[in-house]
């Protein structure tokens, strides 16, 4: 019996030698094992169903596989329908069979996330085994493209490299928010190892055609059993017939329409698809509705240019008449209001000239007190000077005290003139107490000629007030002879102004001024009519001191306002000024003051 063993064995040598060795590139996605383990059934199928050949699997990844059919080292590929596309252009291998009864052709979105949509991958790292990868990448990538054409850029892509199980373990591990992975694996990987991938589950999920797997794409045709150019054709059509007519666990079929794959391809711009140099034939096809819309874009453009282009010219030049006339109104204004000025400076100076000419006969006694006094001093020292009493000590008293009246009557003229003096207006810091007491010196002439006594209450620390000095005393002396004339019938004892300073802050921070008389004061009528133009209760008057007055005080930002006392006959005339600058102007000027 050992010898018929024997004597088989070496029998049995001979044809083992002689067998032809044909190899098989399967595509390793999973592993070399899972590879080798998978497709054991139809290689040891093969190697019975033909035992004048011998049938060897090879793992390889893409890359390789390329390369091994570049250099002739196989004779049949089995691969996805994606790659299979690829190389039946780069390399014009051909199919022979298709599996059947497989795990379906698809990809799978896993994740331990909240995620539940193709859309939801927007902004999260999808993890995928390579770009290149059809059913771990391109079937998803697919998808994406016709759910919404702007999400890939929105989704950032981590590669982890074959096999297909570190897509699972980059998820679990925080690497990445999703996964992209062939059908089946996830379903595969949780029987292995269930306490480490149970907590990943598959979303975006789609109908699965019948499978026990959770797909979330379409599903596609199944794997091809192709042969090479190199292959020759009986060989080819003997290893069909036994692939056909084999059973187990993976059954083929004979081969399947690939246009879905094509399609597939074509959409992405990928494989035999993808775009080398593109000539402007290309370019006018691939776009020609967009060239079409490009062009009628253009022609309404540019016909809305010239149309847009014509109404500017015209608008520009109107805008230019307009302009030119606009000129023209603002010089005509501005040289109205130059004579407005004018005028208002010719009214000033013709109003400063009647308050003048209403105190002259006091002006003038104010004058004849200093020239009496300088004559007295004079004639009595040119007396003692002819009888030859006089001293040289009583000399030098005589001539100092002639001095001292004649700068008194200077002081007064130069008042007068500063006062009467046309000028341009020069507003500048005032303290309002100081301002009161210079206009104290051209009304109390006047004052003391009509038997009135003022009483003024100006404290020195108010704030300073931005005005014109000389406007200023303006107002203050027409209020002032204005109070004296409304008390010519008051008796005499009763004659007197009373003209007070305070802080106030209303509406913000100012100064007013009460100027209150004992006169006649003035009745509801009149008071209606205060300070208007033309209008006067004088019999002489001509109605324009008051309404001047508040006209510059207005100009000053102030406020001028007349009402009856609270007790007792006359009229009080109040006046409000801003107070100039801010707060730390202010804190000067108290602290100056």
């Amino acid at each position: 019996m050992r010898a018929l063993l024997a004597a088989l064995c070496l029998a049995a040598i001979p044809v083992q030698a002689a067998a032809e060795e044909l190899r098989i590139g399967v595509l390793d996605y999973a592993g070399a094992d899972y590879a080798l383990s998978h497709w054991a059934d139809t290689v040891q199928g093969l190697n019975a169903a033909l035992p004048d050949h011998h049938f060897r699997l090879v793992a390889l990844d893409m890359p390789a596989l390329d390369a091994a059919l570049a250099e002739g080292g196989l004779d049949f590929v089995i691969t996805n329908p994606g790659h299979y596309a690829q190389l039946e252009y780069g390399h014009r291998i051909s199919r022979i069979a298709t599996t059947e009864g497989d795990a379906p052709v698809a990809g799978s979105l896993i994740t331990t996330q909240d995620l539940d949509s193709l859309d939801d991958l927007s902004g999260k790292r999808l993890a995928v085994v390579s770009t290149e990868a059809f059913g771990g990448f391109r079937l998803i990538w697919g998808e994406t493209t016709e759910v919404n054409p702007r999400l890939q850029s929105r989704i950032e892509l981590v590669e982890t490299g074959f096999p297909m199980q570190r897509v699972a373990d980059a998820v679990l591990d925080g690497q990445a928010d999703a996964g992209a992975m062939r059908a089946c694996m996830l379903e595969q990987l949780q029987a292995e190892h269930p306490g480490r991938y149970d907590a990943l589950r598959v979303f975006a999920q789609r109908d699965a055609g019948g499978s026990d797997c959770a797909v979330s794409t379409r599903i596609y045709p199944g794997w091809p059993f192709a042969k090479t150019e190199a292959t020759p054709p009986d060989t080819a059509k003997q290893v069909a017939l036994a692939l056909l007519a084999m059973g187990g666990d993976t059954r083929w079929t004979v081969p399947v329409d690939y246009q879905p794959v094509h399609d597939l391809l074509r959409r992405l711009r990928i494989g035999p698809y993808a775009r080398g140099p593109v000539s402007p034939g290309d370019v006018v096809e691939d776009y020609r509705d967009w060239l079409i819309a490009l062009a009628l874009a253009l022609l309404f453009w540019a016909i809305y240019s010239v149309r847009i282009e014509r109404r500017v010219r015209q608008r520009t030049r109107e805008l230019d008449d307009s302009n030119h006339r606009l000129r023209l109104e603002m010089a005509e204004r501005q040289r109205m209001e130059e004579a407005e000025r004018q005028h208002r400076r010719e009214i000033e100076h013709v109003a400063r000239l009647s308050i003048l000419g209403e105190m002259a006969s006091s002006i003038a006694h104010e004058l004849n007190q200093p020239l009496a006094a300088i004559s007295g001093f004079a004639q009595g020292s040119l007396i003692r000077l002819q009888a030859g009493t006089m001293t040289a000590p009583e000399m030098q008293t005589a001539a100092t005290r002639i001095a001292e009246q004649a700068e008194r009557a200077a002081t007064v003229i130069r008042r007068i003139r500063a006062f009467v003096r046309k000028r341009e207006v020069q507003m500048q810091p005032l303290r309002p107490a100081d301002l009161l007491r210079d206009s104290q010196a051209l009304f109390a002439p006047a004052a003391n000629r009509g038997g009135v006594s003022v009483a003024i209450d100006a404290p020195d620390n108010l704030p300073r007030v931005l005005a014109d000095p000389i406007q200023m005393q303006q107002v203050l002396l027409n209020l002032v002879q204005n109070a004296i004339d409304a008390m010519q019938t008051t008796p005499p004892e009763d004659r007197r102004i009373e003209i007070t300073l305070r802080a106030d802050t209303t509406p913000k921070p100012g100064v007013t001024l009460r100027l209150r008389d004992h006169g006649t004061g003035m009745d509801p009528a009149a008071l209606a009519r205060f300070a208007e133009a033309f209008h006067t209760t004088k019999p002489d008057g001509i109605g324009l001191g008051l309404a001047l007055s508040r006209s510059i005080v207005e100009a000053h930002g102030g406020t001028m306002q007349a009402g009856p006392p609270a007790t007792g006959p006359g009229l009080v005339v109040t006046i409000w000024l801003p107070v100039a600058g801010n707060d730390l102007e202010r804190k000067g000027a108290d602290h100056d003051g």
